[in-house]
């Protein structure tokens, strides 16, 4: 009995010599323009859903901040607007923060990353289509590849 708790405590005692290699995220979707499509609002969380699936998949720590609308596309690489959210992330211990910008006035969504030591430097960008939103289901997974792509290249980034 006891050196089966000990080696259970052994054991444990191993695994947290180790370090964790789990990136933490902080994301932020936007959204600007009107949709003729979508009146609900649906496409934004779709991508906010998709986000933090693929993000906790990959094995990162992953926060997100309330979806935002704004009047226009933001006309700097870092908004303007998302200034609070990444400011809480950085204070929170966050390691990057992505902002997620869909666009229906240019039919575009932009994924932006930013390491939460300067909101300056755009680490990585990705641009997408909106497409029609006909099938959510398919419409879904075409957005969780998109974010696989980020996921793959926050990976890359964590190990440097």
């Amino acid at each position: 009995m006891i050196r089966s708790h000990l080696l259970a405590g052994l054991f444990f005692c191993l695994i947290g010599v180790f370090p964790l290699n789990a990136v933490s995220v902080s994301f932020l979707v936007m959204e600007t323009g009107q949709s003729r499509e979508d009146p609900a609002g649906q496409y934004p969380i779709l991508w906010e859903n998709g986000l933090l699936e693929i993000f906790f998949e990959s094995g990162h720590i992953v926060t997100n901040s309330p979806i935002i609308k704004v009047a226009e596309r933001p006309a700097d690489n870092f908004p303007r607007e998302a200034e609070d959210d990444f400011e809480e992330a950085r204070r929170g211990g966050m390691d990057f923060f992505l902002v997620g910008i869909v666009d229906y006035t240019r039919s575009d969504v932009s994924l932006r990353l930013f390491n939460t030591k300067s909101p300056v430097i755009i680490i990585q960008e990705q641009k997408y289509t909106v497409t029609t939103f006909r099938n959510t289901r398919e419409e879904y997974e075409n957005i969780k590849k998109a974010v696989r792509l980020m996921a793959a290249h926050l990976n890359q980034e964590g190990k440097r």
